[in-house]
């Protein structure tokens, strides 16, 4: 077959413009990113499954790919400190990120920071469990052998924890009994494999788990408040893409997941926090 004239130029055209109108549907839903269109966030182990859903909801709307770390908070901080190249740190805790700011302020790892969410106690233990478990004084009953808690030196959790049951009069007589975890998540996975008989999680942690059931919360005036600040770190600063991330989850759409998955979400107040309206 032959081409007339320019009626050649005009049929490749067709064709490429064809080709590239369906490689666009096909890659279409794919978001990709450069380098700077990237952040790495650091995490406390409790935050996972809602910063999970949040970070998927981002990416699908901006394009720009977050990455996640999930530890305890006191691990997640030295990393930074020792030069990991996170862009936010989100704390289960106000101490870590306050090491942070204190502690190695000549570095200026922090540049941004506030009170993102806030959290609770409660004894969990197994789903199938026959104890008898009303209150926290029914944690010394021979039956419990093991108490499954975070590290209370350093894991935020375990910290709280601790707090309470000094508080309760309870720790000298509970304290050989703990079985101490890296995270509170590990914590968790002790009760619902029946490693612990009782434990002591978030209830943010406790209300995703199948396998273990609720026997009773502890009052918040047991322990200092349960914050959870976010930090915008020394490496995200200049990240449009972390600055982004970092006002997104204090948006509507970020606390409706957290609120879905038990957290409460504090707002920024003169004198301090208080649960968002």
């Amino acid at each position: 077959m032959k081409w007339q004239g320019d009626s050649w130029k005009s049929a490749a055209l067709s064709i490429v413009t064809s080709i590239m109108a369906t490689l666009s549907v096909c890659y279409a839903g794919e978001p990709t990113a450069r380098p700077d269109e990237r952040v790495l966030v650091f995490a406390a182990a409790s935050t996972t499954d809602a910063l999970n859903e949040i970070k998927a909801r981002f990416t699908e709307d901006t394009g720009i790919v977050v990455e996640t770390n999930f530890a305890a908070s006191s691990a997640l901080a030295r990393q930074i400190v020792n030069g990991a190249e996170a862009d936010l740190f989100i704390s289960a805790d106000t101490k870590w990120a306050d090491y942070l700011a204190r502690n190695h302020a000549q570095k200026h790892v922090v540049q941004q920071q506030r009170a993102l969410l806030g959290n609770r106690l409660v004894i969990v233990i197994p789903g199938d469990s026959k104890l008898h478990v009303k209150k926290p004084e029914d944690l010394l009953g021979a039956s419990i052998e093991h108490l499954a808690l975070g590290e209370p030196g350093s894991v935020p959790a375990g910290r709280y924890a601790r707090q309470a049951l000094v508080k309760l009069g309870l720790w000298d007589q509970l304290k050989d009994r703990v079985v101490s975890a890296e995270d509170v998540r590990h914590a968790l996975a002790y009760v619902e494999t029946g490693a612990a008989e009782a434990g002591i999680v978030y209830a943010t942690d406790a209300a995703i788990s199948k396998k273990v059931k609720v026997a009773a919360e502890l009052p918040e005036t047991l322990t200092d408040p349960i914050r959870y600040p976010v930090v915008l770190l020394k490496h995200g600063q200049d990240n449009a893409a972390a600055e982004s991330f970092y006002r997104y989850l204090s948006s509507a759409a970020a606390a409706k997941v957290f609120q879905k998955c038990g957290f409460a979400v504090l707002s920024e107040t003169k004198g301090g926090t208080e649960p968002a309206k």
